[in-house]
């Protein structure tokens, strides 16, 4: 759905089969998050119980292990990718793949770590001291990486405030690294023609080509494009900009050979 000065419009994804019978389904909320959050997010705001095809998943096995994935934690074995179930008897979470358990005291410690270190990240950024900001975040991060699934919803809006605080001071390739670690999740999280996916794409490319990687900027921009375009259309000044971009990329990139 695009709205765009006095008009909206719906686009097509894919081909129904009688759309007499097909029914069109909006999201109300972010949907990076597990059946529990999303249903009690919506209830909370919108006073209703979803059933769409995600949602009515709820309990279903490859539900249990998405939601454990996105709000769970991670085997502390760093060479298994497994998840983490909460035990029968209630003294910690097993991993799903290898077995290994993690007390309960032990993630306790590493969460209130996080915690205590995100309160004085806020007032850093808060204050404007963004440098402060930068390494409590990384640190906040590190231990995420400890704690939770590298799918997880929690590591990546850290990585997402690394980014942002990152390129305020200009520090083009840490925000770079960062923006690439990102992708991999949003491709999980995210349906494949989802804006904020295609504007995760958007920042890569902006950073690439900064940085004079423009072979690696002309594919980010480009899959940018592929998304936004169907999200935004082609006619919003912010698409504009990007197509501009893009077409000045592909120029610079066809020039540097003979300038070589």
């Amino acid at each position: 759905m695009i709205c765009c000065h006095r008009f909206l419009s719906l686009r097509q994804l894919k081909i129904f089969c009688s759309v007499k019978f097909c029914k069109v389904l909006i999201t109300y909320i972010e949907t990076a998050g597990s059946t529990v959050t999303r249903q009690k997010t919506l209830k909370e705001q919108y006073f209703f119980t979803c059933k769409c095809p995600r949602c009515i998943k709820a309990g279903h096995p490859e539900d249990v292990e998405e939601s454990a994935i996105l709000e769970g934690y991670r085997c502390k074995d760093d060479r298994c990718n497994g998840f983490l179930m909460r035990d029968s008897d209630e003294t910690g979470f097993i991993c799903q793949r290898c077995g290994l358990l993690r007390t309960k005291e032990e993630v306790k410690k590493i969460a209130n770590e996080i915690k205590a270190m995100s309160d004085k990240a806020l007032k850093a950024t808060t204050s404007g001291t963004h440098q402060e900001a930068i390494s409590i975040y990384k640190m906040i991060e590190k231990l995420q990486r400890r704690l939770c699934h590298p799918f997880s919803i929690s590591l990546i809006q850290t990585q997402e405030k690394l980014i942002k605080l990152l390129m305020k001071v200009k520090n083009w390739r840490a925000a770079l690294s960062y923006c690439r670690l990102t992708i991999a999740t949003y491709q999980r999280v995210y349906p494949e023609f989802h804006p904020l996916l295609g504007l995760q794409y958007y920042t890569c490319g902006k950073l690439e080509w900064l940085l004079g990687e423009t072979q690696d900027a002309i594919k980010s921009l480009t899959r940018a494009v592929d998304i936004l375009r169907i999200t935004h259309g082609t006619n919003t000044p912010f698409m504009k900009e990007l197509l501009m971009k893009l077409e000045e990329a592909h120029a610079e990139a066809s020039y540097k050979p003979l300038k070589d």
